[in-house]
């Protein structure tokens, strides 16, 4: 049963890491949804994916955009209204609009996907408590592995010295 869980706490992790990368590689940057502008389309704490590859000139009315505000913070918005030079965004819960607000200068890319949720478990692992429960985490896998490993090799022995008496 250990080994079970072991091998799928392994399994999960390594997961995670290579679609984390392999989502960063192909132009897909994750960000974190910290307010409920988008809601219900894109919950708070959702983790959403931007398509950094996606060109300002492909953007279309209705289109989910990510945007850096004046203070460097990362929006996500629908765009409402598109011109050549810029872009008029609003969130979906929000009554009034952003204005033209997006230009090729603080542009991101589109917004493809969210995961609902997964934004707390990333802000929760970029605080230093966070940090140490991965390590703890990482650290208990590995201890699991290496018991498993001892256990084994006893089992083997004491099958092997069984046989030879």
């Amino acid at each position: 049963m250990k080994k079970l869980i072991t091998n799928t706490a392994i399994f999960i992790l390594l997961a995670g890491i290579i679609a984390f990368f392999a989502a960063f590689a192909m132009g897909y940057h994750p960000f974190v949804t910290i307010s409920g502008s988008m809601e219900p389309v894109i919950h708070t704490g959702s983790l959403c994916y931007v398509d950094t590859k996606v060109p300002f000139e492909e953007i279309e009315k209705g289109d989910i955009i990510a945007f850096k505000t004046a203070d460097g913070a990362a929006v996500t918005h629908r765009a409402i209204t598109v011109t050549d030079n810029a872009i008029e965004t609003k969130g979906d819960a929000n009554d009034v609009s952003d204005g033209f607000t997006t230009t090729r200068d603080n542009y991101m890319g589109e917004t493809i996907f969210s995961i609902p949720y997964l934004g707390y478990a990333v802000k929760y692992m970029q605080q230093p408590v966070g940090k140490v429960m991965v390590g703890v985490v990482i650290l208990a896998i590995i201890a699991f592995m290496v018991i498993d490993n001892i256990e084994a090799k006893r089992k083997k022995e004491d099958e092997e010295s069984a046989v030879t008496e």
